[in-house]
């Protein structure tokens, strides 16, 4: 157990405490603090706070319940990985790790009891990489001026992650995820510096070199005899710029790419203030045969108006849906009316953060087209898919799930080694 001695435990089941001090003591951890409520987590909080590595915090406790302990939390100086270990239902479960994610805390995950201990193993190795994230976040190599520069020297650079054909698993295209190839730290994940392209208003000039970057390697794939569609995320300030369709159909005929094998991200919460140069933007796109996709379908609050609004060709229905889809009323219930809406208007439907074989088959038996996640490959540098399509003829065995290095949370690795 890698640089996790002290482990604080926050449940009032005295037999889940028991079981739980005993698993990290034989699996390393040097000391292990018990509370059985908030009131009592936060005061050893305080008296151990440097000490402490990793919070595991239920969710149902007497006098302060882990839902208040957490927004306690992030008053707190404890920045470390906590973990929800809970009995209660999945979907209040996933409401607490979003909850606790606005509040900025360092959620690395939840278990649904009864526990197991494989289950704890790799909530172990995620705290372990997480912790790297946090600390590379917190780097004086990680500033806003070294981000500039790295932009400008194209040290963030997109990683493709495949998306494949529920019907015939031919891989149908990718999508484009920045990582940072920093020269001193590895491969840092956007969870470190996105926050920071944000704050220091450097998204348009990030998306820019990204899809100049995913462009140049489409052309380069293209000479090996392989055209696929490329997926990238961008931001309502990208759309709102009217000169944005000429600046990308240049780039895309002078690279000789089809225009039909680019599509646009953007999530459903980004959209919610889009203005009328948003939605000539969208329209030009459209008419040039471009697609646009509506990520994260179902997490905003106004999916029916966002689909009569814009010229949306593809729907992407969120991963929270998808996991919790083939055991949760509520979330196969959105599930299927999403399949439904977008079978209405035309849409290519996507599921993202496929990570099982359960889940495929569920998707699979949803009707959904298409299926991006971990249970196909995990995100990888431009040759690596190159090589990695080649190898497999453009289709995917679903019966292979080597998961080794999978970027679960984005996790800080040695260059070249993501």
């Amino acid at each position: 157990m890698q640089n996790i001695h002290t482990i604080l435990l926050v449940d009032d089941d005295p037999v889940q405490l028991a079981i739980l001090e005993t698993y990290f003591l034989t699996s390393g951890a040097k000391k292990v603090l018990k509370a059985i409520n908030g009131h009592s987590a936060l005061a050893l909080i305080s008296e151990f706070n440097k000490e402490i590595k990793l919070i595991l915090c239920d969710l149902k406790m007497p006098e302060m319940d882990g839902i208040e302990f957490m927004r306690h939390l992030k008053g707190s100086s404890y920045d470390g990985p906590i973990a929800i270990l809970s009995s209660a239902d999945r979907f209040l479960i996933e409401s607490a790790e979003k909850l606790a994610t606005i509040h900025g805390l360092n959620i690395i995950g939840t278990i649904k009891k009864p526990m197991s201990k494989d289950k704890l193993d790799n909530l172990v190795a995620l705290a372990s990489m997480k912790r790297k994230v946090y600390s590379t976040a917190n780097s004086p190599l990680v500033d806003g001026d070294f981000l500039k520069e790295a932009i400008k020297n194209g040290q963030i650079i997109p990683y493709y992650q495949p998306k494949t054909e529920t019907r015939t698993l031919q891989v149908a295209g990718v999508e484009a995820l920045a990582r940072w190839v920093h020269p001193d730290l590895g491969v840092i994940g956007p969870g470190v510096f996105m926050p920071l392209v944000e704050q220091k208003g450097l998204m348009k000039e990030l998306t820019h070199s990204i899809l100049i970057s995913a462009i140049n390697d489409a052309k380069t794939w293209k000479s090996h005899g392989i055209n696929t569609k490329i997926s990238v995320n961008v931001t309502s300030d990208i759309l709102e710029d009217l000169e944005f369709p000429d600046f990308l159909l240049a780039r895309l005929q002078s690279a000789d790419i089809n225009r039909s094998h680019m599509i646009f991200e953007v999530t459903e919460v980004g959209m919610l203030d889009a203005n009328a140069s948003t939605m000539e933007v969208l329209a030009r796109l459209r008419i040039k045969d471009i697609d646009i996709s509506i990520d994260d379908f179902g997490t905003g609050f106004s999916n029916i108006e966002q689909l009569k609004k814009f010229p949306y060709s593809e729907l992407k229905i969120d991963q929270s849906f998808i996991s919790a889809g083939p055991h949760d009323t509520f979330a196969n219930a959105s599930v299927r009316a999403s399949v439904t809406l977008g079978r209405e208007l035309n849409m290519r439907l996507v599921a993202e953060g496929v990570e099982t074989r359960e889940q495929w088959d569920y998707v699979a038996d949803q009707g959904i087209d298409q299926v991006q996640g971990f249970f196909i490959a995990k995100p990888m540098p431009a040759e690596r898919f190159q090589s990695w399509y080649i190898e497999r003829n453009g289709l995917v065995d679903i019966g292979e799930r080597d998961l080794s290095g999978v970027e679960l949370y984005a996790p800080m690795t040695k260059q070249g080694a993501g």
